[in-house]
């Protein structure tokens, strides 16, 4: 009588699986279950295909919307103009010399070459993110950890974690349509009076993101499925290694510069 294969071969496994479209909603409730079936079902680009033009698609809506807004509009002008300004007083500058920098950062940094430019970025970055994320993910499960799964396994653990980006990133534009501000987001940022980007402690209430946080945890989820460490142990490399990086990027003062 023939026993059943205890070691499958990629021809042979998970034949039962979900449907991607399963597996995109399934990630916001049961991470676990769609990171295990990842590990034991064939490769499948659209784990991380789909999630990262949805990001894209949200990315380009959001920028087109957001600095359409009238008083985006005007927040991005004052700022330039409070740069503009400190510089001309370290400079020592005629008031000739400041008005020509305004006129000339107006005309390089208008809202249609933001829209050009950021509809550029979100596709580039959320590319680019995906698989930075995947490298730090097979890095720390594969590397470190010591767990045996493949780059590109962590590329669609990474995809379909970007899934939570994507609700995030509604969230957001909606949060800063309703508020008419881009300084707005699903933190305990909401909280403030007035969010001034220049203070750091309000920076950092900005990074305490709602949806990243989830992020973070959903992806120690798979990090933990992936390497078979425990995700309480993923969940500390994970929220270390961000602490780290988000801490020195606002103490920096570069968060603050690119809002």
């Amino acid at each position: 009588m023939e026993t059943p294969d205890s070691n499958p071969t990629p021809d042979n496994l998970s034949l039962g699986s979900t449907s991607l479209a399963a597996r995109l909603f399934n990630v916001f409730a049961t991470p676990g279950d769609v990171f295990e079936e990842v590990k034991s079902s064939k490769p499948s680009i659209g784990n991380w295909l789909v999630p990262v033009l949805l990001a894209s698609l949200v990315g380009i809506i959001s920028v087109w919307v957001i600095f359409s807004l009238p008083t985006v509009q005007q927040q991005i002008r004052s700022a330039q103009e409070r740069k503009v300004d400190e510089i001309a007083r370290k400079q020592k500058w005629s008031p000739q010399q400041t008005e020509q920098l305004k006129e000339q950062m107006e005309r390089f940094t208008g809202p249609t070459i933001i829209k050009i430019t950021g509809t550029f970025g979100a596709v580039a970055g959320s590319f680019f993110w995906l698989f930075a994320l995947a490298l730090g993910i097979w890095l720390l499960g594969a590397k470190i950890f010591k767990g045996q799964f493949a780059y590109m396994q962590a590329v669609e653990v990474a995809g379909l974690g970007m899934m939570i980006t994507v609700l995030g990133g509604i969230v957001g534009l909606l949060l800063v349509v309703a508020k008419g501000s881009m300084f707005v987001s699903c933190s305990p940022a909401l909280l403030l009076n007035e969010f001034n980007p220049e203070n750091k402690v309000h920076l950092a209430l900005v990074a305490l993101n709602l949806f990243t946080l989830w992020h973070l945890g959903v992806m120690s989820v798979g990090v933990s499925k992936l390497s078979g460490v425990s995700t309480a142990k993923a969940a500390g490399w994970l929220f270390g290694v961000w602490a780290v990086i988000k801490g020195a990027i606002i103490l920096s003062g570069i968060s603050a510069m690119g809002m």
